[in-house]
């Protein structure tokens, strides 16, 4: 990972010191003796020998590390696949419900029609209207005295028969309407089903290799921390002595240390973002939303926040700061606002990841592929339900480090 550890020992952080350092570590007051020759002799000999057995262990490291490289590798597709299969689900469930309203319409519409044909059949044979009506405007004007009578009398009969003729229609066309309508909702209500189950199956297989990580990294951790406690006592020893054979032999110790360190940290609740409405994108509340650790003028959804949050001291236990942060939710306005300055980047107002509170935009060197802050994110994110999307890692078609989503 390129991280070279700080050790504990005694309430003192001791970093490696290179062998032509220009410097001399000063002692303490404390540990103000100096190694004689003989003690300096075997320290070198155990440290020859504790590098020697650290290489060999090494060998438990990589294997831990090649599978957890391995299960973080599935772990960020599934998490890719789970966060489509949900999309899927909440768009055919959307679909479905729209199908339903419009049936629902076309119901009171289609009651409308019938009644107006009622009012037709009553106006027919209870107050003379209706047809009976018609007859009798057909009637004057076949008897109409003058050309312009007649005229008027027959605009008349053509207006009640057309009339009536488009209320016919109107009735076939809306029942139609509701044959289709209603085997459009109860296609869209399997397709709901067919995703909802996707999505279960895909979280099931999730929640299997997430198990298998985490076990993974704990027999890594344990090979690490094997491998540094054995090592911090002695390593103590050698910085204590101002020879410079002592701080080469630290130096090579601690070559054989470098990058062992990781812990796991969860995070508490708070009470914020209790308001779980479903929001347009770009246009949810602050009641909606939780500020992020040590970010508090960025936030996300609740459970977005919190499983971000409990990477992010999870993070800063292992390298001292907590996740810098650039940009989380994003409102609409500020989505357009982010569009006009970087086209090339930035989602179509409304469609980004950002206006859901499922995307955050990271720094502190997350941003950068190369660094160890990003590969930390690659093998702790998918713990915590965050991965970066295929589109954007290193070998995607618009690569951005800094970007990571959230699926679960």
């Amino acid at each position: 990972m390129g991280v070279v550890l700080s050790l504990m020992v005694s309430g003192l952080v001791l970093s490696a010191a290179p062998a032509n350092a220009d410097v001399k570590p000063r002692p303490s007051a404390v540990d103000a003796e100096v190694l004689t020759p003989y003690q300096l002799t075997n320290q070198v000999k155990a440290a020859g020998a504790l590098r020697a057995d650290l290489m060999k262990s090494s060998a438990q490291v990589a294997v831990a590390n090649t599978r957890l490289e391995r299960l973080s590798a599935q772990a960020t597709t599934l998490l890719a696949n789970l966060s489509a299969a949900r999309t899927a689900e909440v768009a055919a469930e959307t679909e479905a419900a729209a199908q339903e309203t419009h049936l629902m319409q076309l119901g009171l519409e289609v009651e409308a029609a019938l009644n107006a044909l009622g009012q037709l059949a009553s106006d027919s044979y209870i107050r003379g209207g209706g047809p009976l009506g018609d007859i009798v405007a057909m009637f004057e004007a076949l008897t109409s005295p003058s050309a312009d009578k007649n005229t008027d009398s027959m605009a008349t009969v053509q207006y009640l028969v057309d009339g009536r003729a488009r209320l016919f229609e109107r009735l076939e066309f809306l029942r139609a309407e509701q044959v289709v309508t209603s085997a459009r909702a109860e296609a869209a209500s399997k397709q709901a089903a067919t995703e909802a189950t996707a999505a279960a199956e895909a979280k099931a297989k999730l929640d299997t290799v997430i198990a298998q990580q985490r076990s993974a990294l704990e027999a890594l951790q344990n090979a690490q921390t094997d491998q540094v406690g054995r090592a911090a006592g002695l390593r103590g020893a050698l910085l204590r002595s101002e020879s410079r054979i002592a701080r080469a032999a630290d130096s090579r110790l601690a070559q054989a240390l470098q990058g062992q360190d990781f812990t796991l940290l969860m995070d508490s609740s708070p009470d914020c973002g209790k308001d779980t409405g479903h929001y347009p994108n770009g246009r949810f509340p602050a009641s909606a939303l939780c500020p992020l650790y040590a970010a508090p003028d960025e936030g996300l959804p609740r459970d977005n926040a919190m499983a971000f949050n409990a990477m992010s001291r999870a993070y800063e236990q292992q390298a001292g700061s907590p996740l810098c942060v650039t940009d989380a939710y994003r409102t609409f306005a500020e989505q357009i606002m982010v569009r006009l300055a970087t086209p090339e980047l930035a989602a179509v107002p409304g469609t980004s990841q950002h206006g859901v509170g499922r995307a955050v935009d990271l720094c502190g060197g997350v941003q950068s592929f190369a660094s160890p802050a990003h590969l930390w994110m690659e093998r702790h994110a998918p713990l915590y339900g965050w991965f970066q999307p295929a589109w954007a890692d290193s070998s995607g078609e618009l690569p951005e480090p800094w970007h990571w989503e959230f699926a679960s």
